[in-house]
């Protein structure tokens, strides 16, 4: 029975000793022996099994993949003193395991080293500039509605609404710049770490600033619109002139042919009492005798009139 649980025993240690002795490395990530605190060889950068002395040395396994660093927001002051938040991220990987594990350890490590690099170039660097600078992106043209604004105007009203003049857009030549002089202070370190790319993630202005914008803003938008409503007043006045005008033609048109109209009644009215006038001269004289008497007598009305009168001639004969 004792014999029994010695082979046991020796077997179950064998198992452990051989289960130590080997290690896994998966395809995305690479691994440094470490023995007694101390690496030992190169990286192991091939993914499989790996052989190593149990209980003496240890695996640390190590990311090829690309990583992301994430920077803390913060508020950075320009040379035209005013102040803007910066949120920034980067993406790296590891170069060197074995030179990574030397210096920094672990990932944590690096990022902490990141953190130090990255923030102060970020910080360094915009301070350098004024605010249109780190704000723009580019000296493009901008177009509001129909009105073109060149880039040196665009750029002078970002600067004015931030208490500057009119500067070119460099917020794409300062990412660059940053990440130009990260990598370089990277490969001056020699951390075993290298800089993908880093990206500005979010640029905002201060609570200040950003009043001062909106008012440049809402100034802007009111000029644009004053001039719309000047563009409608001068087209309504237009049309309004063109239908007086047309109004006026229209009239004058209508005026000239009731003239004419009326002038050939007339002329007709004075045919028609010509032809009367020439058959019977004397019944014309009474007809219109009778309409002036109509015209003129009433009910109350009194009229002296001579005994040569034309107008008493008929009234003898009714005596």
């Amino acid at each position: 029975m004792n014999r029994a649980v010695v082979i046991v025993v020796i077997v179950a240690m064998v198992l452990l000793v051989l289960g130590g002795a080997v290690f896994t490395v998966p395809e995305w990530q690479q691994a440094i022996v470490v023995q007694l605190g101390n690496p030992v060889g190169e990286p192991i950068t091939e993914a499989g099994l790996h052989f190593k002395i149990p209980l003496i040395q240890k695996v640390h396994l190590f990311e090829k993949r690309v990583l992301e660093w994430d920077g803390d927001p913060e508020v950075v002051p320009t040379n035209d003193s005013k102040f803007i938040y910066v949120d920034t991220f980067a993406r790296w990987r590891v170069s060197n395991a074995l030179t990574m594990y030397k210096k920094v350890v672990n990932e944590r490590g690096a990022q902490a080293r990141l953190d130090d690099i990255l923030d102060g170039l970020v910080r360094d660097t915009l301070s350098a500039h004024s605010l249109p600078e780190i704000v723009r992106s580019s000296d493009r043209e901008m177009e509001l509605g129909e009105e073109a604004i060149t880039s040196e105007e665009s750029a002078a009203a970002e600067g004015r609404a931030a208490g500057t003049g009119g500067v070119k857009g460099l917020r794409d030549e300062l990412t660059l710049e940053i990440t130009a002089a990260a990598q370089a202070k990277l490969a001056d370190l020699d951390l075993g770490i290298e800089l993908v790319d880093l990206e500005i993630k979010r640029l905002d202005y201060t609570d200040k600033v950003l009043r001062k914008v909106y008012d440049r803003m809402i100034s802007q938008q009111l000029r644009i619109a004053e001039k719309y409503r000047a563009l409608g007043q001068g087209k309504k006045a237009e049309i309004a002139g063109q239908l007086t005008e047309e109004s006026k033609t229209i009239q004058s048109e209508a005026y000239r042919k009731a003239q004419e109209i009326l002038g050939e009644g007339e002329a007709e009215a004075t045919r028609i009492y010509a032809r009367a006038y020439q058959r019977d001269p004397e019944f014309y004289r009474l007809v219109e005798t009778l309409r002036t008497y109509e015209a003129t007598l009433d009910e109350k009305g009194v009229l002296l009139l001579s005994t040569d009168s034309e107008l008493y001639r008929y009234l003898k004969r009714l005596r």
